[in-house]
């Protein structure tokens, strides 16, 4: 399965990117996302559940990524699993700036396997689309508050005292060389949703529903017209009795 596309945030491109690569907002954008650790550079672990009828499920997953050319490009590479079935796919994230605000694009390839794979590509296709939708207006909005927040600005340096004119200044201590430390292991870190701020299914469900009506305004005049013959059908039925 290969799916591509793209999305534009109101927000210049090193703010977007700096989202991007923050656990705290991953974690918040991610549909269903219960949990995500980061267990190593630019490797993360995670626990999501979904609740959309073709692909529902608890999926445990491992995301790395890789070719990191910042704040333009990276790629990533996934593998999931549940009761379900399993997934593997590699993807790229792509950020151009446009007049201050920026054109996300994004595209990648995915394996199915297990049940999951008798499900039909073009539900889960779907479904891939509405979620990763959903998920970059999350984005958005996290991006949005952000940008809104408040900038706290640093107290002054403290200057140091100039020394008299013809004063000769104090010789300074002779630099000790430290012992070399070993390089730091890299750091884990777990965000643990709270239910309250999940990205949660009832809301995907709802922003798909806007998008359809949004994409499709006459929609809701369809089905406004099917429950009126509906209603007078079963009206004339029983006046017929």
């Amino acid at each position: 399965m290969k799916i591509s596309g793209s999305y534009t945030i109101d927000a210049p491109r090193d703010v977007v990117w700096e989202a991007l690569n923050d656990i705290e907002v991953l974690a918040r954008i991610v549909p269903g996302c219960e949990r995500l650790e980061q267990i190593g550079d630019n490797e993360y672990e995670g626990t999501i559940k979904i609740g959309i009828q073709a692909i529902r499920g608890v999926y445990n997953g491992r995301i790395r990524l890789e070719d990191i050319e910042p704040p333009n490009h990276y790629k990533l590479i996934a593998s999931g699993k549940s009761a379900n079935g399993v997934v593997d796919g590699v993807g790229t994230v792509d950020l151009v700036a446009q007049n201050g605000k920026t054109l996300l694009m994004y595209g990648g390839e995915a394996q199915i396997g297990g049940t999951l794979a008798s499900v039909g590509q073009r539900l889960i296709e779907g479904a891939s689309r509405q979620l990763i939708n959903q998920s970059l207006k999350a984005l958005a909005e996290q991006v949005a508050a952000r940008t809104a927040a408040p900038i706290t600005v640093a107290p002054a340096a403290i200057e140091a005292p100039v020394a008299p004119a013809g004063a000769e200044a104090p010789a300074a201590p002779a630099a000790v060389e430290a012992p070399s430390a070993p390089p730091p292991a890299p750091e884990r870190r777990t965000v643990v949703v709270p239910p309250e701020e999940q990205l949660r299914p009832e809301s995907v469900v709802f922003g798909i529903i806007n998008d359809f009506i949004s994409e499709r305004p006459w929609a809701p005049w369809i089905v406004v017209a099917f429950l009126l013959g509906y209603l007078l059908g079963r009206s004339r039925r029983r006046r017929e009795r």
